[in-house]
């Protein structure tokens, strides 16, 4: 901190930019996520008229806790995937059924209301910007026809 109150010193009091306050840690990593699992079903890919790619598929995540008496209890917790662009176009050769993978992405919550009983629904959704294989050998799985 010493170095920016330095900085800001030498600029002068005359300076029109507004004092730059850092919380901790790098903006980017803002609402990141990082999961490791396994790949709960194939991946759906869609197209739209403009040419966008999409691919949907979930996630499924597994703990392993002891519990008081010392027996191993697993959790497992699914998840929503979205890739657009490119990541869906790469997604749709290299994903299969099975697939250990990791991701990294941000969560959105998706919001709407029902036409037919008028409540407001919501889902959440990871969007992904990046994913790579658990075991670097999965590319060589058969490609389901």
């Amino acid at each position: 901190m010493k170095r920016f109150h330095k900085q800001r010193d030498k600029e002068g009091p005359e300076s029109n930019q507004a004092p730059l306050t850092v919380f901790g840690g790098n903006m980017q990593d803002k609402g990141r996520i990082v999961l490791t699992g396994e790949v709960s079903d194939t991946p759906v890919i869609r197209a739209t008229m403009q040419g966008l790619y999409t691919a949907t598929f979930s996630l499924t995540s597994t703990t392993r806790r002891m519990n008081r008496a010392g027996v191993y209890t697993d959790r497992q917790k699914r998840y929503n995937i979205v890739a657009c662009g490119d990541l869906a176009l790469t997604i749709r050769h290299e994903i299969r059924k099975g697939n250990e993978i990791n991701i990294e992405g941000k969560y959105h919550l998706k919001q709407w209301e029902d036409k037919s009983s008028g409540e407001i629904k919501y889902l959440t959704q990871v969007l992904i910007n990046r994913f790579s294989f658990a075991e670097p050998d999965q590319l060589e799985l058969p490609i389901a026809a």
